[in-house]
C-alpha cells in the first residue's frame, strides 16, 4: 500500500515498498525508485529526520557518508558504498549539485543545497568528531587547546533566538550553525625546517633551543588553528600572551629538548625566546610558518568567497581582523622592534585579506539580487548597447596599449553573458577564463607577477571608462552597473592574487606581503564600519534611497572617476 505524507516544507513524500521521493515529479519516479528501493525505510527516514534542502549552503560529501556509516553501525545495517549512497542522496533530495570547494590541492567535494537540520543530533556528533577529521597526526605530537564554551561579545547576537536557552546554549547553537559555512576538515600543512645555513648560532643559544622552538611554535600554531575553527576568536589574544610571555623563570643554561612525556609542560624562557627571534634565519623561518598558518585560517573561515554567509559570522570575522594587530603588539611589547615589525607585517596581510574577502562576499550577495532580476538585466543591456565602445577603445588604447581584437572579444562576451542572464557562478567562471586568456602567454615567466599587476590596472581603467560613459548618459541602470563593476574588479583582484601565488610558489598571504602595492588597487580595504561612519551624515540623501546596502557603504558613483 502506498501512503502520502508531507515533509516539513510541505512537499509530498511518496512512500511504499521502502521508497521515498521528495520534490520529484512523476518523470523522476523510475530513477528514484531504482536507488531508494534498495535502502531500508529506516535509512530513508533517518535522512529525512536529519537533513533538509536549503539554498546557498553545502555539506562535505565525506561527512554525509560518515554519518551514514555510523547510522548503519548503530542499527546493524549493511552499508552501501559511497557511490551508491550518493545516488540515494540525490534521489531523496532532488536538485542537489556537487561542487568542489577549497583551494587547489586541498579542495573537497560538497553537496550543494543541503544542510543538517538545526535540531539534528548529528550537529553534536559533528562538533565532537571535527578534531579527528582536521588532523592526520597522532595525538601525542601536539597539545589541544580546547577552551570551555564561554559567551563573548561577538556571540551575544544569537542569544535571543531562544528565550528559554541559557547564554552558553545560545552561543553553542550559533557556533554550530556557523560551522556549516566554514571548512572544519582543513588539513594543516607541515612547516619547513629553518635554514640556518653556515651562520653560527648566537652565544647562549644551542641547537636544542632551536629544535625546542620548532616544536613549541608548531604546537602554538595548531592551538591557534583549533581556536579559530571553533570560532572562539577572543581566545587568540590569550594564546598570544601566553606564548610570547611565558611564566617560566629565565635560565642561562641550554633548554633540553622535551621528551614526548614532558613536551606539554616545557616552554622556552622569555630571554631565550627573544634571543632566538633576533636570529635572522629563525625570524625568516617564523615568517614562512606564519604565512602557512594564516593562509590556512583564511581557507577555513572563507572557503568560498561567493557563497552566502550569515551577516553575524561576517561581522565576527571583521571584528576579529580589526583586533589582530593590537593583540599581537600588546603580546610582543617587550620584543625588539624589528621582530615585532616582521610579525605584525604578516598579521596585517592576514587581517587585510579577511576584510577584503568578507567585503567581496558582501558585494556578491548584493549583486546576486541584481543578476536574478530580469527587468534590471534588460535595462542594463539596453544601456550597455548605447555605450560608445569605439570611443572608449580610442581613449584607453593610448594608456593601456591593449590588443584591439582582445578588447572587442571581451566586450562581445560580456554582452552575451549578460544577455543569457547568467548566474553569479557563471559570471565567476567567465572572469576566471578572462584571466587565463590574458595571462597564459606569461605562464612560467619571471615577469608573470608584473604582467598580472598590469592586467589589473588595465581592467580597472577600461571598466572606469565604461562607467564614465554610462554616467554621462544618465543611464537608468547606472546603480546596477556600479555594483557589478565593484564586484568584478574585486573578484579579478582575488583571481590574480591566487594566480600570482601559484606562479611564485607562495601563499596568497605571502604575495600580499611581498607585493604590497597590489593593495592599492583593491576598492574594499577600507573597513565597512569606517565607511558607514563617514557616510552617516548623508544616509538620508535621496541617492541612497532604494540602493543596495553594499552600494551605500562604498563611495559615491563618481568616486572611481575621481581616482582615475
Amino acid at each position: 500500500m502506498v501512503g502520502i505524507t508531507m515533509d516539513i516544507g510541505g512537499s509530498p513524500i511518496l512512500s511504499g515498498s521502502g521508497a521515498y521521493l521528495i520534490h520529484g515529479g512523476m518523470e523522476n519516479t523510475r530513477h528514484s525508485l531504482s536507488h531508494t528501493s534498495r535502502s531500508s525505510p529506516a535509512t530513508l527516514q533517518w535522512l529525512l529526520d536529519n537533513y533538509e534542502t536549503a539554498e546557498g549552503v553545502s555539506l562535505p560529501r565525506s561527512s554525509l557518508y560518515n554519518h551514514y556509516l555510523r547510522h548503519c553501525q548503530e542499527h546493524k545495517l549493511d552499508p552501501v558504498n559511497a557511490a551508491s549512497f550518493g545516488k540515494l542522496i540525490r534521489s531523496v533530495f532532488m536538485g542537489l549539485r556537487t561542487r568542489r570547494l577549497g583551494t587547489r590541492g586541498n579542495s573537497k567535494y560538497h553537496y550543494y543545497g543541503i544542510r543538517l537540520k538545526p535540531e539534528s543530533p548529528l550537529n553534536r556528533l559533528q562538533e565532537d568528531t571535527q578534531y579527528m577529521a582536521m588532523r592526520q597526526q597522532p595525538i601525542h605530537q601536539k597539545q589541544r587547546y580546547r577552551p570551555a564554551q564561554k559567551m563573548d561579545g561577538a556571540a551575544e547576537s544569537g542569544a535571543n533566538s531562544n528565550p528559554h536557552a541559557t547564554p552558553e546554549q545560545s552561543v553553542a547553537a550559533q557556533s554550530q550553525h556557523h560551522q556549516q559555512f566554514i571548512d572544519v576538515t582543513h588539513v594543516f600543512p607541515e612547516f619547513p625546517a629553518p635554514d640556518l645555513g653556515n651562520v653560527l648560532v648566537q652565544e647562549g643559544v644551542t641547537m636544542n633551543d632551536v629544535k625546542t622552538l620548532q616544536l613549541l611554535y608548531r604546537r602554538h600554531c595548531e592551538a591557534t588553528l583549533d581556536v579559530v575553527m571553533n570560532l572562539q576568536f577572543h581566545y587568540i589574544e590569550k594564546l598570544w600572551q601566553s606564548f610570547w610571555n611565558p611564566k617560566t623563570p629565565s635560565s642561562d643554561g641550554p633548554a633540553a629538548l622535551p621528551s614526548s612525556e614532558e613536551e606539554h609542560e616545557r616552554t622556552l624562557p622569555k630571554d631565550k625566546l627573544i634571543a632566538l627571534c633576533k636570529y635572522k634565519p629563525i625570524l625568516k623561518w617564523m615568517r614562512s610558518c606564519d604565512h602557512i598558518l594564516y593562509q590556512a585560517l583564511v581557507e577555513i573561515l572563507i572557503p568560498d568567497v561567493l557563497r552566502p554567509v550569515p551577516s553575524t559570522l561576517t561581522q565576527a570575522i571583521r571584528n576579529f581582523a580589526k583586533s589582530l594587530e593590537g593583540w599581537l603588539m600588546n603580546a610582543m611589547s617587550e620584543f625588539p622592534p624589528q621582530v615585532v615589525q616582521t610579525k605584525v607585517g604578516v598579521v596585517s596581510a592576514f587581517a587585510q585579506t579577511l576584510r577584503r574577502y568578507t567585503s567581496l562576499n558582501h558585494l556578491a550577495q548584493a549583486a546576486r539580487a541584481v543578476l536574478q532580476n530580469t527587468s534590471q538585466i534588460n535595462q542594463m543591456l539596453s544601456d550597455l548597447n548605447r555605450v560608445d565602445f569605439a570611443n572608449v577603445q580610442e581613449q584607453a588604447s593610448w594608456v593601456c596599449q591593449c590588443e584591439e581584437g582582445m578588447v572587442q572579444k571581451l566586450e562581445q562576451d560580456f554582452k552575451l553573458t549578460l544577455q543569457q542572464q547568467s548566474s553569479l557562478d557563471q559570471w565567476a567562471s567567465w572572469l576566471d577564463n578572462v584571466v587565463t586568456q590574458v595571462l597564459k602567454h606569461h605562464e612560467g615567466s619571471p615577469s608573470f607577477p608584473k604582467a598580472a599587476r598590469q592586467f589589473l590596472l588595465k581592467w580597472s581603467f577600461y571598466s572606469s571608462m565604461v562607467i564614465r560613459d554610462l554616467t554621462l548618459r544618465s543611464a537608468a541602470s547606472f546603480g546596477s552597473f556600479h555594483l557589478i563593476r565593484l564586484l568584478y574588479d574585486e573578484y579579478m583582484f582575488y583571481l590574480v592574487e591566487h594566480r600570482v601565488a601559484q606562479a611564485t610558489g607562495e601563499t596568497p598571504i605571502a604575495v600580499m606581503g611581498e607585493f604590497g602595492d597590489l593593495t592599492s588597487l583593491s576598492p574594499t580595504l577600507l573597513d565597512k564600519d569606517d565607511i558607514s561612519d563617514l557616510g552617516s551624515e548623508v544616509d538620508t540623501d535621496s541617492r541612497s534611497v532604494g540602493e543596495p546596502l553594499v552600494k551605500r557603504e562604498r563611495s559615491d558613483p563618481g568616486h572611481s572617476l575621481q581616482e582615475i
